[in-house]
């Protein structure tokens, strides 16, 4: 499962753009989190659509970003209108999307993310509120990502407990009937895609307060994301990572990896409890170069005869 290994001739565009839809009056940050980890995981160009109310500060926030202002509701959510706009102006500039950062409870955001599911022919993140916009029984038109937590794929689910010591089942049960991947956090989580595979990341910090062991390198991981926003940076890493042709299920694998890897250093350099979300994005950059180069290194080991 490679990463791609660019080149000294690369630039901003051949590194992917990223549409990030979310945000709310009430709850601004959480875009500001899965933007910078975006940027942070190597996406070249991060565009942020948000009520137009709090575009501005975006822009302050992070330099580094387009922000796209969208027509808002009298309670600075989106407006049910913005989709359109999105659909006809983005779809054809952007390689990936994220839904769902600082999204507010509103009838009018639903019916825009709604549509944009059900029109957007991206790959796509959806996280947080917009996972209830998400229809199961629909086909999707590309990849799509679902990042729920306990409770929230207990919603999704009509109210049905799920075993979360032992949730393979239910989850690619979930995976399977939903066409996606399923990123199911928790004390243990687990990763379902479609197609019926099933990963598993179990021990992390207390910190974190989701316990990540990455089977893929069979080495115990703690890391930082009990705290508030961590699901915003993941679901910015996972968009980060699809936004550079990535593919899906292999986006996700490594959008866990990289934020358990990151609360690792976290953890050790800051300590558990006053950790925050914000802290581990900027140790993503020096991770993947860390990463790379001990691939390189085994790659140009020459092979014995």
């Amino acid at each position: 499962m490679p990463l791609p290994d660019w080149n000294d001739n690369t630039n901003k565009s051949s590194r992917g753009k990223l549409l990030i839809v979310g945000g709310s009056r009430r709850l601004p940050g959480a875009v500001i989190l899965a933007a910078r980890a975006a940027l942070r995981i190597g996406c070249g160009t991060v565009r942020v659509a948000v009520p137009e109310s709090i575009a501005t500060a975006m822009g302050v926030a992070v330099p580094e970003l387009m922000i796209l202002p969208l027509a808002e509701t009298s309670h600075g959510t989106i407006a049910a209108s913005a989709a359109s706009k999105l659909i006809k102006e983005q779809m054809k500039v952007c390689s990936a999307i994220v839904l769902g950062p600082g999204i507010d409870e509103d009838k009018d955001t639903e019916k825009a993310i709604r549509e944009l599911l059900e029109k957007a022919s991206l790959p796509t993140v959806v996280d947080a509120q917009a996972l209830f916009a998400y229809d199961i029984k629909q086909k999707p038109t590309a990849a799509r990502i679902l990042t729920p937590h306990e409770d929230e794929f207990k919603a999704l689910r009509n109210g049905k407990e799920v075993d979360m010591t032992a949730p393979e089942p239910v989850a690619n049960e979930f995976a399977q009937q939903s066409n996606a991947i399923l990123v199911l956090k928790g004390q243990n989580t687990f990763i379902a895609t479609p197609e019926g595979s099933v990963f598993k990341n179990e021990a992390g910090s207390r910190a974190l307060g989701e316990q990540y062991t990455s089977e893929i390198t069979r080495s115990n991981i703690n890391f930082v994301a009990g705290t508030a926003g961590s699901g915003d940076t993941l679901a910015g890493i996972i968009g980060g990572l699809l936004a550079q042709g990535i593919e899906a299920h292999t986006a996700a694998i490594w959008g866990v990896y990289f934020h358990a890897i990151a609360g690792e250093i976290v953890s050790k350099e800051v300590g558990e409890d006053g950790a925050m979300a914000s802290d581990f994005i900027n140790r993503l950059p020096a991770i993947q170069q860390r990463l790379r180069q001990e691939t390189r290194s085994k790659n140009s080991k020459p092979s014995r005869s």
